[in-house]
């Protein structure tokens, strides 16, 4: 598999992400597995026909904007997307489309290309597709169970995540959490295999070589909250609106068009799954404590 990027050919490895084949190709042959999304270098699409912005923000230190050529209703089908980074690539895409056509700008190398197209790109796809709900959630599993770590920004995600992928835990997530329901029963999606253990502009992470392979039910979900180097390790469950609401908190990709569907998602997974808050002391001398408290809560959560 190939892609040209501002005239030098890379040779990227076809990748499973999202439960997905990603296949990059210059010319798509017609005749491939409906199960894949292609990546494809386009320089003749028309991000004009584009004019209604949904979000345009600063990410990375750049400008960012989602666009589409229709209303912000329920999409249609056919809808055409664009996803601009200032000064570096483009990405269109329709609703259902399962070809995602880039072009590539000014500042672009092959892995800053890829660190928007995994990272950003290709959830916000999968969301409008409605494939998925996402949450900002790092996960790992843990003896063939997933469990989920939230925390806002800065709040030891990351890291705690990097201390359990040390561990030999694999890797179901870095950031943003793909799941689905069915039959009564919440899924994790295992992302891509690249973790941030630092956030760094741009940087696409550290290539994980253990990462799970299937989705798997959610089995629990922990809500980090930083405390002082010396305070104790609580695990607490949440229950009723505060469990709702934290959970809230933590939603990723909620596009208004699909709000109230998405605050129906959340309200029925928090009804399904046990959700806890852990005190994370701010001392990373003391992630060998926090990662054997709640391992050890994990085994009594299945007694």
């Amino acid at each position: 598999m190939a892609i040209q990027i501002n005239g030098t050919v890379y040779k990227i490895n076809s990748l499973r992400i999202y439960g997905y084949h990603l296949a990059f190709k210059d010319k798509l042959q017609g005749d491939e597995q409906s199960n894949t999304i292609f990546i494809s270098n386009s320089d003749v699409f028309d991000a004009s026909i584009c004019k209604n912005i949904f979000i345009y923000q600063n990410n990375q230190d750049k400008n960012v904007t989602l666009a589409t050529d229709r209303e912000f209703t329920k999409p249609d089908t056919a809808q055409t997307w664009l996803f601009q980074v200032e000064n570096t690539v483009e990405f269109m895409w329709q609703t259902q489309g399962g070809q995602i056509s880039c072009r590539f700008l000014e500042e672009v190398t092959e892995d800053i290309f890829r660190f928007w197209l995994y990272h950003l790109v290709l959830p916000i796809y999968l969301s409008i597709a409605q494939t998925y709900k996402f949450l900002h959630s790092g996960a790992v599993e843990v003896d063939e169970k997933t469990i989920l770590f939230m925390a806002p920004s800065h709040g030891g995600k990351s890291t705690l995540i990097d201390y359990f992928l040390k561990k030999g835990h694999p890797l179901v997530t870095d950031d943003k959490m793909a799941t689905f329901e069915k039959d009564g029963v919440y899924y994790a999606v295992p992302s891509h295999p690249y973790h941030r253990p630092f956030r760094t502009t741009e940087v696409l992470g550290n290539l994980c070589e253990n990462i799970a392979t299937k989705a798997r039910p959610i089995h629990a979900i922990y809500i980090l909250k930083k405390e002082e180097p010396n305070a104790q390790i609580v695990i607490r469950k949440l229950k009723g609106i505060e469990k709702f609401s934290r959970l809230h908190e933590g939603g990723e990709m909620n596009f208004s068009f699909f709000s109230r569907d998405y605050v129906s998602y959340l309200a029925a997974l928090a009804n399904k799954v046990d959700v806890f808050e852990v005190t994370i002391p701010h001392d990373l001398k003391r992630l060998e404590e926090v990662y054997q408290v709640i391992k050890l809560h994990l085994v009594k959560l299945q007694d």
